[in-house]
């Protein structure tokens, strides 16, 4: 629905309902002065129809709806003492009420005691009329009165609760894509900008140490520098348009550059081609962040960048040594953790589940901080975030 009409549903599904509902109170009215034999009948009658009206149309308003079962038991005793108190003393002038009775009771109790109520309220316009001498037809006839009238009751009333519930749920489903693409947004721009920024640092701290020294690779630093800024502010509109692709041998080129500036011995070995660019772009991302955490959280020396897989799968592991202790989180000297500590190895895993993978990451046996990323290449046919 759009905006306009699902605001709208509401208010008029409760039109029509009390529409209905004039409709059948009217014609409650019309029986009981055609066939009221006195004032005191018709006054007793028409008070006990409006209180029921009200009853009933505060029942299906939203607020009422929301409101606990005291509330739904307080208007259904109102309702069946509205509906058999009168009868005793206006008999056939009041058999067109009970259908409404019946149609709270499928509303308020759980089967069978709703089912039982209905037949209940059914009997007492059978056996009221029955007893008046009533014909047979018209027995009859006032007894499907009364189970149309129910069903025109729970019919309109759950008709209006579906409403509202759908709008309920329309709004959560919006709040929910709200903050997925929040979500999104965020995570892109640490993936992002946490491996630029990195770099763009590195490089600059390395120009700035050679200028004097190098201008001539000083100035091929700053260059590097420009073009990293270049890409990061293109990849941010890319993320703001909701769609980027990043190209995985792009990227392990960009990684042995920046390792080279760095000073950092890259050892990479690729077998794999022609990967679908959804998993290509995740593999890339996962790189990225291997390569961010690298520059900021160890004193690496040596790092090895590997790829390969077959016809069901790719795997891409980045293995670094050079890891730094954790500090033990129980010590008093401890320091607080730093503010900036981030969230990218859940980003990534986030990321690699999408599509069906599975991501990896610590420190081993072998001192090396390993981190893996496995994803299916079967049924890769689109990007899915």
């Amino acid at each position: 629905m759009r905006g306009v009409d699902a605001a709208m549903a509401p208010r008029i599904v409760l039109t029509v309902f009390v529409v209905a509902l004039v409709g059948i109170m009217g014609a409650a009215v019309l029986h009981l002065l055609t066939v009221g034999d006195s004032l005191a009948q018709v006054l007793v009658g028409g008070t006990a129809i409006a209180v029921m009206f009200c009853a009933q149309v505060a029942r299906s308003t939203q607020r009422g709806m929301r409101l606990g079962r005291t509330f739904q038991f307080c208007v259904l005793g109102v309702q069946t003492v509205c509906t058999f108190v009168p009868m005793l003393l206006l008999g056939t002038a009041w058999i067109g009420l009970p259908g409404l009775l019946a149609g709270s009771l499928l509303l308020v109790l759980r089967p069978p005691w709703s089912w039982l109520g209905v037949a209940g309220c059914v009997a007492s316009v059978v056996v009221v009329t029955s007893v008046s001498g009533w014909a047979p037809l018209r027995v009859a006839y006032n007894g499907v009165s009364a189970l149309t009238t129910c069903a025109v009751v729970y019919g309109l009333t759950k008709l209006s609760e579906i409403v509202h519930q759908l709008q309920a749920a329309q709004q959560e489903i919006a709040r929910l894509a709200v903050e997925q693409e929040r979500s999104r947004f965020a995570r892109d721009l640490h993936d992002l900008l946490g491996y630029s920024l990195s770099a763009i640092t590195l490089r600059s701290e390395l120009a700035h140490r050679l200028v004097d020294g190098d201008p001539a690779r000083a100035k091929d630093e700053v260059t590097r520098v420009l073009e990293v800024s270049r890409q990061a502010l293109s990849d941010v509109r890319a993320v703001a348009r909701s769609y980027r692709n990043i190209s995985l041998p792009a990227e392990i080129s960009s990684a042995v550059s920046v390792f080279e500036a760095a000073g950092i011995e890259a050892e990479v070995d690729t077998t794999l081609e022609g990967i679908p660019e959804p998993v290509g772009t995740v593999l890339a991302t996962v790189l990225r962040e291997g390569v961010t955490n690298i520059l900021r959280h160890s004193k690496v020396r040596h790092c090895q960048i590997t790829v390969y897989g077959g016809s069901r799968s790719a795997v891409l592991r980045l293995l670094n040594d050079g890891v730094q202790p954790r500090p033990d989180p129980h010590d008093p000297t401890t320091p607080p953790a730093e503010a900036d500590g981030g969230s990218g190895i859940s980003n990534l895993a986030a990321r690699v589940a999408a599509i069906g993978g599975t991501l990896r990451a610590g420190v081993r046996e072998d001192g090396c901080f390993h981190l893996e990323a496995l994803v299916p290449l079967e049924r890769q046919a689109g990007p899915r975030r």
